[in-house]
């Protein structure tokens, strides 16, 4: 016994359809003629006469009668037709999607990492890619997740031994206190912290490891107000409310503004740094290809006056 395949087969074999010629067929139905379809398609006229012909026999139907004043289509070409307009529609209408799709860059990261370093670089991504928009989504995570959600990159903390990610280091963690310019008079030493309120983020062990590097005892680490985002810690401080433990790279705009201080030269580094992450196959797209070569340019500068590798 013979298999056969129709249109209407869900075994029919895809990679054997004609779609070229599938193609001719639409803008010769929808012409008229082969020479009008030619000059839409950019081709001869024996060229759109050939495809329609292989369609043809591939189909083994007649598509087209043909007559002095063009064509006309047979019952077989009429089912076909709106088929045909219908499944290239959708492909149209898929690829505009995805070309549009790539003219967004969404990015994930903590809000004071948004807050405080990435949107003071925004005007500078603008200059570099101007067609390209950047959506920026913000969550306390450490941990980066990109299953069902349209977030191309994020912006995250931690040592870069995520699973399944590629993961591009930008610049070292640099803890130092910091606190308000009033406050900031009344500190000479690391001892005068033992006056103040230490405001805290979770995690919260910063600070009893920056008063051990600093070789300050009997002040209790874990006192003060505790805050679920470094944000608010260091909001507080910046309203005089205590010092928080702040990363020098995010905070350098307010202390160049001098709405923040830092009073001591100790910074406390934990092998911790920051790091654009974002799934393997998404490496080549062009935004991904160019938001890495910006950020990592964009930071060469401060990490070598850093002095770090």
């Amino acid at each position: 016994m013979i298999e056969t395949h129709t249109l209407d087969n869900p075994d029919f074999p895809r990679r054997r359809l004609p779609l070229l010629a599938l193609e001719v067929f639409a803008s010769a139905a929808r012409c008229g003629t082969f020479s009008r379809a030619a000059k839409e398609l950019f081709v001869t006229q024996s060229a759109v006469s050939r495809q329609i012909q292989q369609l043809e026999e591939h189909l083994g139907v007649i598509l087209f009668i043909r007559h002095k004043t063009g064509l006309r289509l047979t019952p077989e070409a009429e089912a076909l037709l709106p088929v045909v307009d219908e499944a290239f529609g959708r492909v149209v209408q898929a690829c505009n999607s995805l070309r549009s799709a790539g003219q967004v860059l969404t990015l994930r990261m903590p809000p004071t990492i948004a807050t405080r370093w990435f949107l003071p670089l925004l005007p500078d991504w603008r200059s570099v890619m101007p067609d390209v928009d950047v959506r920026v989504t913000t969550y306390d995570s450490w941990e980066p997740h990109f299953e069902d959600t349209d977030v191309d990159a994020a912006i995250i903390q931690g040592r870069g031994d995520w699973k399944n990610l590629e993961a591009i280091a930008l610049m070292p963690e640099r803890l130092t206190p910091v606190c308000s310019p009033e406050i900031a008079r009344r500190l000479h030493h690391p001892e005068d912290l033992r006056s103040l309120a230490l405001l805290h983020c979770i995690p919260l062990h910063g600070w009893s490891r920056w008063l051990e590097s600093a070789g300050v005892k009997g002040i209790a680490a874990h006192r003060g107000q505790r805050f679920d985002t470094l944000e608010l810690a260091l909001s507080a401080a910046t309203r005089g409310q205590g010092v928080a433990l702040g990363d020098i790279n995010l905070i350098r705009e307010s202390l160049n503004d001098g709405v923040l201080v830092a009073p001591f030269d100790i910074e406390l580094s934990q092998g911790m740094a920051y790091y654009l992450v974002y799934p393997p196959q998404r490496a080549q797209l062009p935004k991904i290809r160019a938001l890495r070569e910006w950020l990592t340019g964009a930071l060469e500068p401060t990490v070598r006056s850093d002095g770090s590798n």
